[in-house]
Parts: C-alpha cells; sequence; structure tokens
C-alpha cells in the first residue's frame, strides 16, 4: 500500500483556490449561453456544414469520405461520368471525418452553423453541393430594445 504524503501547506493553498473560483462564480458567475439569436458567439474552429469545394482541386471519386461516414450520410453518385459524394444534412452528425480524409481538399467546412432549408429534402447533390450556399438561407434577426422580434 502506497501512501501519498502532502504538506498541509499545499492542501490548504488548493482548498483556498477553489473556494476563490466558487466566490468568483457567486458574485459574477460566468455563462457559456448566449441569447440567441440577439447575441451569436461562433468560433472559427466551429464544425458546419461540409461543402464540396471543385475550385479547391479534383475530385477522385475514391469514395474515402462515403466509406469512413459513421452516419452515412454520404453516397456517391454519377454526375457527367465521374462519381462526387453526395451529402444527406439530415443524416450528417458534423464529424468531419470527410474533410479530415479527404485527400485532394475539396470537401470543406463551410463555417455555416445555422440554416434553413426551404423543403423538407436536405440531401444535397454533388451539382447542387458546390452552390451549397445559395441553397438556404442564414437566419438572421432583429429586435427592438424591449426584446420584441421585430422581423426575422
Amino acid at each position: 500500500m502506497v501512501v501519498v504524503k502532502t504538506d498541509v501547506g499545499s492542501r490548504l493553498k488548493r482548498h483556498l483556490q477553489i473556494i476563490g473560483v466558487i466566490a468568483k462564480e457567486i458574485i459574477k458567475p460566468s455563462t457559456m449561453t448566449v441569447n440567441y439569436p440577439k447575441e451569436e458567439r461562433v468560433y472559427e474552429n466551429l464544425r458546419g456544414f461540409v461543402v464540396l469545394d471543385l475550385k479547391e482541386g479534383v475530385c477522385l471519386g475514391c469514395c474515402r469520405c462515403a466509406r469512413i461516414c459513421p452516419a452515412n450520410a454520404i453516397l456517391m453518385k454519377k454526375v457527367g461520368g465521374r462519381y462526387y459524394p453526395s451529402i444527406d444534412y439530415g443524416r450528417c452528425i458534423f464529424c468531419h471525418y470527410c474533410v479530415d480524409v479527404c485527400p485532394t481538399g475539396v470537401l470543406k467546412n463551410s463555417g455555416v452553423h445555422d440554416l434553413v432549408f426551404d423543403s423538407p429534402n436536405v440531401i444535397l447533390n454533388p451539382d447542387e453541393t458546390i452552390k451549397f450556399e445559395s441553397k438556404g438561407r442564414k437566419v438572421k434577426f432583429e429586435f427592438d430594445k424591449d426584446l420584441t422580434k421585430v422581423r426575422g
């Protein structure tokens, strides 16, 4: 049996640090929630919708993205004699394994995280995926001073 000996001073110091953190949270609590949609907290490494950007390179049609997808949200569809990924955003869990495994880097993070689709069909075919940001519209709300929604 191993007995770990710590001196009283270091234990007291750790306890005082914990009490300090608790006191700070009681006096001025830090919050992780925001008043969405009035406030928006977006981080640069946020995983948004996956897009197929053929301006950056050529899709090889290697099917790595479809094979690695844990939610089976990617199917390869033939467009003009070549196979491209078709993404079902209703099934996508935004793990971005497909982005990581893409050898040419044509699958990218769009940075768009709140999007509205006009139809219940959220499967975007390869020819539509290229024009991804024009398929939906980003939601913006305007509020007056008493937080009554003006339009959105």
